[in-house]
């Protein structure tokens, strides 16, 4: 797990922790890998040993010399404000997602941005407006970590189904399902996340994304799959192996 962001959620056995490090490490999870992580131990330190804790306590000062590719200073410093009032306002993040949804993870984020946000364009990277081809990888990694449980996540949350997740849809599970024809989609989308979920849904029903961390790191990683099946692939991808 070295090599994966869900790192930062072990650091932590307290569930209010927990939650608040996979949000955080899920959301801050793009760009390569080495750099991101990088900058999460930054994140996590300055936190000490209870991100919980520090939040409720609202003093994010220091937080604002802290820069991530797009996210600047003002906008951690934002996102920490906006985590708080969501402390504030349910408790804990998942109890807050719980009470917008009815089913559908979608709309249940566009209605978590319409309560506080309303029309304004404030953390759209974080809270995502309307959009029909957005694959919300970063918020689908998140929900896989809370509601799946396994020896990789940790399932805190019962509101959700694990066989209604979806896909996070990073570069590496896109170009599978492109080799494999999982999807006909030229460029990743949330249509492209739908129809390579359907795939793996039609193996395993119940749990659709219990082959996710698999696929990315030993296949997607590990085999350096690039979307195209070539002969290159026989002997390094077990995919290709098993159906040669």
């Amino acid at each position: 797990m070295a090599n994966d962001p869900v790192e930062f959620l072990q650091r932590y056995k307290e569930n209010r922790n927990i939650e608040i490090a996979g949000f955080l490490a899920s959301q801050f999870a793009y760009g390569k890998i080495d750099i991101f992580k990088k900058f999460l131990r930054t994140l996590f330190e300055l936190m000490e040993d209870n991100p919980y804790e520090f939040i409720k306590k609202g003093k994010f000062s220091a937080l604002s010399k802290l820069y991530y590719r797009f996210q600047k200073g003002k906008d951690i410093v934002l996102l920490f404000n906006t985590l708080k009032r969501v402390l504030d306002e349910y408790g804990s993040i998942g109890t807050m997602l719980k009470s917008f949804y009815k089913g559908d993870i979608r709309n249940t984020l566009w209605a978590v941005r319409e309560h506080f946000f309303g029309n304004g364009n404030e953390l759209i990277f974080f809270f995502p407006k309307q959009s029909n081809t957005n694959p919300l990888k970063r918020w689908n990694l998140y929900l896989r970590w809370m509601v799946r449980k396994d020896r990789i996540d940790v399932g805190l949350w019962n509101f959700i189904d694990k066989r209604d997740l979806i896909i996070p849809l990073d570069t590496h599970l896109f170009k599978i399902g492109q080799c494999l024809g999982w999807t006909k989609c030229k460029t990743p989308s949330y249509k492209a996340a739908c129809e390579i979920t359907e795939v793996l849904k039609a193996i395993s029903p119940e749990d659709p994304l219990k082959y996710d961390f698999f696929l990315c790191h030993m296949v997607g990683i590990g085999a350096g799959c690039t979307g195209r099946k070539t002969l290159a692939c026989v002997g390094r991808c077990v995919l290709i192996d098993s159906s040669e």
